[in-house]
């Protein structure tokens, strides 16, 4: 598999236009005519359009084969595999009656045990050419394209006539002098008569649509919205969010199994903070799947944070402790590295699609409880209060502790609930199920404040305990010492901040 950022402006034009003169933009150099076809797949219930996700097999063309498109910040990200993967046929036949495992791999928690079918196929004439920087460079590819697609759900052919701009690998580093290149095009493709696509994606026109996910309305609502309405909203997003970054935890791009991580949290902690407007019978299994999939991926993502610690620890002190270089990175590396591989498991094993069947189900028809339908403004508070009194309890049982090893659980057990609060709080206080104001968005501060004192804290008392297993008596353990104290130092502080945050949060009782 390889990977390729796509960066690309679509347009309109009439069947008789043709390509104007680019060459006082830069050298344009003839890229040839070419035939393509491509089949597009997706299930029948639309998974994969539904999270702006394109799957297609294409001959023609020199990045002919199996493509994934998935949305990125800029542009799109897409996967390409060989026409020949997994054995998936001759290079040139027709397509194959299974798309190969490899290809599913990557979207696999999109599309669980469905089957994907072929639900468009178009074939276009392609007429390219590329501009050329001074030094050979290509920086971009401009495709004149006449396509002919068939929806084969309903029997419809559709042909039009389009031009597409793409960056090419030449193309200027910087966002700004990319922009200004597809900005100069387009204004002569512009004056040529064309019009910027309705649609970014030929599948879509394809389908007759102008976007690949149907169109979904905003829910309106306030405090007076029954509590379950505010909080499927908020459960919603999340799945939304896990849909999204699924793929990039198989893929490992970074900061991934972190975000899907907190997601899972989040979720577990809505179920828990809002127990009275579902049905604990329904969401207690669920949480009990949350917590053994956040288990796994804590493992992946604890061994990733003392990896990232470790490098800017070498990094901040290298002067200090010269001659420690990548050693004292390598061992949590290489437990990231295994961690992750036990992540891609669990993410194709039967019992996380089976979780995810089981959220799906859950936001279709969700299991009421006494609360459901009491006003949110009435049924929220009373839960947030609960939980801000329980990190405050633990915060009580943290300071009678007597036994350092039991303090400092129990320091962790208010990160925990801090973390709950916060959660629970941001759920109701931000994005479409945000009905309350300023005070809930302060106790979500608040919470986050004590949240994240603790956690650092934590995570500098694991790498201490990291430094001096490591240390020995060679020739390093000075070095070793050095960086345990900056650690040691860091921690305190920690501490020294934690009072008065936690008064912070009890002003808001």
């Amino acid at each position: 598999m390889t990977t390729h950022e796509e960066i690309e402006r679509k347009y309109e034009v009439d069947e008789d236009a043709w390509v104007p003169d680019l060459s006082d933009i830069a050298t344009v150099e003839p890229a040839g005519e070419l035939l393509l076809t491509a089949d597009y797949f997706d299930t029948d219930s639309g998974d994969l359009a539904a999270h702006l996700v394109v799957l297609r097999r294409r001959v023609g063309g020199g990045d002919e084969g199996w493509h994934i498109k998935f949305p990125a910040a800029v542009g799109r990200t897409e996967l390409h595999w060989p026409l020949s993967i997994g054995g998936a046929g001759e290079a040139h036949g027709d397509a194959p009656a299974a798309v190969p495992a490899e290809v599913i791999a990557p979207i696999l928690g999109l599309v669980r045990a469905r089957p994907l079918r072929v639900i468009a196929r178009l074939h276009t004439r392609r007429t390219a050419l590329h501009l050329v920087g001074d030094s050979g460079q290509r920086l971009l590819e401009l495709a004149d394209d006449r396509v002919e697609a068939s929806d084969v759900a309903a029997g419809t052919l559709r042909i039009w006539h389009e031009w597409e701009t793409e960056l090419l690998g030449g193309a200027p580093e910087s966002a700004q002098a990319r922009a200004a290149l597809l900005d100069a095009v387009e204004e002569r493709l512009l004056a040529a008569g064309a019009r910027p696509a309705a649609s970014t994606s030929k599948l879509a026109t394809a389908l007759g649509r102008t976007s690949l996910a149907p169109a979904q309305q905003a829910a309106t609502l306030d405090r007076g919205s029954p509590a379950s309405e505010v909080l499927l909203v908020a459960i919603g997003s999340l799945l939304e969010d896990i849909a999204r970054i699924d793929p990039r935890v198989r893929l490992d791009r970074p900061d991934s199994v972190h975000q899907l991580r907190t997601r899972v949290r989040r979720l577990r902690s809505l179920f828990a903070s809002y127990r009275r407007v579902f049905d604990r019978t329904v969401t207690d299994p669920i949480r009990d799947e949350l917590q053994r999939l956040g288990v796994v991926l804590g493992e992946a993502r604890d061994a990733e944070v003392m990896r990232d610690r470790a490098r800017s620890l070498i990094a901040d002190h290298d002067a200090l402790v010269p001659g420690l270089g990548t050693r004292l990175v390598d061992g949590w590396a290489r437990a990231y590295s295994d961690g992750h591989e036990r992540v891609l498991a669990e993410l194709s094993g039967a019992r996380y699609l089976a979780l995810l069947d089981s959220l799906d189900e859950f936001l279709a028809r969700p299991p009421l409880a006494q609360d459901a339908f009491v006003p949110a403004g009435t049924a929220i508070p009373p839960a947030l209060a609960r939980d801000l009194n329980r990190v405050l309890r633990s915060a009580r049982a943290a300071d009678a502790a007597q036994a350092e090893p039991e303090r400092v659980e129990l320091l962790h057990a208010t990160r925990k609930a801090a973390k709950r609060l916060r959660y629970a709080a941001e759920a109701v206080s931000n994005g479409d199920s945000g009905v309350f104001g300023r005070k809930v968005r302060t106790v979500a501060a608040a919470a986050e404040a004590i949240h994240d004192l603790l956690g650092e804290h934590r995570d500098s008392s694991l790498m201490q305990g990291y430094l001096r297993a490591t240390a020995g008596s060679g020739e390093h353990a000075f070095d070793y010492g050095v960086l345990h104290e900056f650690e040691r130092r860091g921690a305190a502080l920690c501490l020294a901040d934690y009072p008065g945050a936690l008064r912070d949060l009890k002003r808001l009782r």
